[in-house]
């Protein structure tokens, strides 16, 4: 009796390579997960070579992956936002699987967006103005915030301030998206990153680490706006001493991080009201209490908070007293969010569809599906939900 040969097939070893490697895998790991030998892996990366179509489809489901982009003629040319802030608590020199996983998923939601739009002949021009590194932040700030229709409310009971900046959050998120932008969520190492943003193509898109903290997060939704503003995409990385490191050809960079910050702090903090309640705490209480007492005020995290005060300080003497804390804040592990509390109700997966891919988006494709410009198995494609679900998420858009 002869033997049932495995099917094989030869690719570009290019392409297999930049699909691990662009997946944060390396020939070795690969190996560990998949129990395929890594020198079979290495070689099929270097020379064109018969390879078991079950071997391709083992590895294309351990990197989470489709067999499919292995077979392209050659790798596609992409583009990663740029990286500007180095994190001061994770010296790692690549992001972590997750994070290029959440990074490609952006792009294919963008491109989702931008082929649905293209049928209906629109282009999704965000509406908001273009400002560049000669604006004060400051006064931009000020005039931004009619357009978020962001206004500070008066000191809240410290129990019910999570929930405030919460609902700030998901307002400010709506009417982001309303001025034709795309804002989603998704998981990352906050070691990694606290947003993105992918300001290089229509529709534009911002990222957010759902993983975060409902203050931080709501700080990087400003920030990466910011991004929008100065037409700049980038990876808003955890804490670092960012700008003071940034050499030779970083300039820019650093100059862009710091007007973002900047903004967004601007927004949250108002300079006026900012100063006048810092003044009143700083008479009274130690710096650490001040920070405290800032941060609650503005409904903001206490990183937040020292950096609008040592930024806004100058050349004051006291800011020496500030920065030591700043420094012991930095030093902490960050806090990941705990979601919220959960529903009593338990999983609605429409709600977390939304909140995963953003209101705009779904109204994207559930009005391309009316207008049978793509049919029911596209719209579960593109939206990772089953029919079920579909008149549920209709009441909610």
């Amino acid at each position: 009796m002869v033997a049932k040969q495995d099917t094989t097939i030869r690719i570009s070893p290019d392409v297999l390579k930049w699909v691990i490697q662009s997946s944060g895998w390396d020939a070795e790991e690969l190996s560990k997960e998949t129990s395929i030998r890594v020198e079979s892996i290495t070689e099929w990366e270097t020379v064109t070579t018969p390879i078991r179509v079950r071997d391709l489809q083992t590895v294309a489901k351990a990197i989470d992956r489709p067999l499919s982009v292995m077979l392209l003629p050659e790798p596609p040319m992409e583009k990663n936002p740029t990286d500007y802030r180095k994190t001061g608590r994770d010296k790692k020199e690549k992001l972590d699987k997750r994070t290029l996983t959440a990074i490609r998923n952006a792009r294919y939601i963008q491109s989702n967006a931008r082929d649905m739009l293209e049928l209906r002949s629109e282009k999704m021009q965000p509406s908001i103005s273009t400002r560049t590194l000669n604006d004060d932040p400051e006064e931009v700030a000020e005039i931004e915030k009619d357009t978020l229709g962001w206004s500070t409310e008066n000191r809240l009971p410290k129990e019910a301030i999570d929930k405030f900046v919460r609902r700030a959050y998901q307002t400010l998120r709506d009417k982001i998206e309303s001025l034709n932008i795309l804002v989603m969520q998704a998981s990352m190492p906050l070691n990694d990153a606290r947003g993105l943003t992918l300001a290089d193509g229509y529709p534009r898109v911002i990222l957010v680490n759902s993983a975060d903290d409902a203050r931080p997060k709501l700080f990087t939704l400003l920030h990466e706006y910011a991004h929008l503003l100065l037409k700049t995409d980038g990876i808003c990385m955890t804490n670092s001493e960012n700008f003071k490191q940034a050499g030779v050809g970083e300039k820019q960079n650093a100059s862009v991080e710091r007007w973002c910050n900047t903004f967004a702090g601007a927004v949250i903090m108002p300079k006026g009201k900012f100063l006048d309640e810092f003044e009143h705490a700083d008479a009274r209480h130690e710096p650490d209490k001040v920070i405290v007492n800032m941060s609650s005020k503005f409904c903001t995290s206490k990183a937040a908070a020292v950096v609008r005060i040592l930024n806004l300080l100058g050349n004051d003497p006291r800011r020496n007293r500030y920065h030591k804390y700043y420094a012991k804040i930095m030093a902490k592990p960050i806090k990941v969010s705990n979601g919220g509390p959960p529903s009593k109700d338990g999983r609605n997966m429409a709600k977390e569809c939304i909140n995963r891919n953003g209101k705009r988006y779904v109204q994207i494709v559930s009005d391309s599906r009316e207008r049978n410009l793509i049919n029911t198995s596209d719209m579960i494609k593109y939206l990772g939900l089953k029919t079920k679900h579909f008149e549920e998420l209709h009441s909610l858009i």
